[in-house]
Formats: structure tokens, C-alpha cells, sequence
């Protein structure tokens, strides 16, 4: 099966099918650690990620200016922003590559208002109130089925679903 939307069906299938014999399959864990860096006024944290097959990628962060940081790297929040674009996208463009709809363009835009009021302990206010989401698709169906793609990718993207269901978090100190 060939490749659609930059998705291997193959590798999908593949992995569906071993989850289907086995649901254990299902899971698998991901491991971040970084640290907090003290000498360099541009990055205040640095992790290394290491890929599947291309190898070690460093991820460096900074806080905004105006929470102490010197701007100088995209801010925390920014990249929940990315992670939760990329993995809608990711969903989204595999939920189409699974009907077949060949897509020439995806664009995506995630925009949220954020109130530092309690990051700052000026004030016990919701950080984001709302996120909105607005996907762009070009080709591939008419806008009812492009719809329908947007709609199950929501319901399936695993992003998504940790934000409209509570996660349990435990922090520990070590």
C-alpha cells in the first residue's frame, strides 16, 4: 500500500493488527528529561530526545521576557501548542490516508489566550479558557467529508482527548 497523505498504511495496519491480537500492544511509554540550565541567559531548559532512527534531538526553551526569561526560544506553552497541533495533524492526515482522501494542502492554526495571573500567584484564575483550532484542507473530498475527518480526528486524537479528560498527574520530589 503506498504512502497517503505522508502516512504508511502498511506500518498502520500493521500495528493495528498486533493491537487487535494483543491490546497490550496498545501502550507504550515516552520519556522526556531535561534540565534546568544556569549559565546561558538565552535558554533556561534543555532536553534531548531521542528519535527512532535519526538519532539525538536537542529541544531548548526559554520563558517570555516578562516571565523572567529572555525570549530568546519558543516558551513552554508554545510547545504544548506545537504538541497539540502535531498530533491533531498527525491524526487528522492518518484519519484521511484511512478513507483515502488525498490531501494537497493541511494547514493548521492553534490560537489561546493565556492569563498568567496564576503562574505569577497574583491570582487563582484559569490559565486558557478556551483553545481554537482552525484547520485548512485542500483536495482530496468535498467539504462534508473534509468535515467528518476534522470531526473523528478530534474524538481520536490522543492530544485532544487528554484535554477534555482529566489526566492523573503525580509530581514527586527525588
Amino acid at each position: 500500500m503506498p504512502r497517503v497523505n505522508n502516512i504508511d498504511l502498511d506500518k498502520v495496519m500493521e500495528t493495528v493488527n498486533a493491537i487487535k491480537s494483543d491490546p497490550a500492544k496498545a501502550k507504550r511509554t515516552i520519556k522526556v528529561s531535561g534540565s534546568w540550565v544556569f549559565g546561558n541567559p538565552e535558554v533556561q531548559f534543555r532536553t534531548a530526545i531521542q528519535t527512532e532512527k535519526r538519532g539525538t534531538f536537542v529541544v531548548e526553551v526559554d520563558s517570555p521576557s516578562f516571565m523572567g526569561g529572555s525570549g530568546s526560544r519558543p516558551s513552554p506553552m508554545h510547545y504544548c501548542a506545537i504538541g497539540i497541533s502535531s498530533c491533531f495533524m498527525a491524526t487528522l492526515m492518518g484519519v484521511a490516508a484511512e478513507k483515502g482522501i488525498e490531501l494537497s494542502e493541511a494547514l493548521i492554526t492553534i490560537e489561546c489566550t493565556i492569563d498568567f495571573s496564576k503562574p505569577l500567584g497574583v491570582a487563582d484564575k484559569p490559565i486558557i479558557e478556551e483553545i481554537n483550532v482552525k484547520v485548512s484542507l485542500k483536495d482530496g473530498a468535498e467539504r462534508k467529508i473534509l468535515q467528518e475527518i476534522v470531526d473523528e480526528a478530534y474524538e481520536r486524537c490522543p492530544a485532544m482527548y487528554s484535554l477534555r479528560n482529566p489526566v492523573k498527574v503525580s509530581v514527586k520530589l527525588e
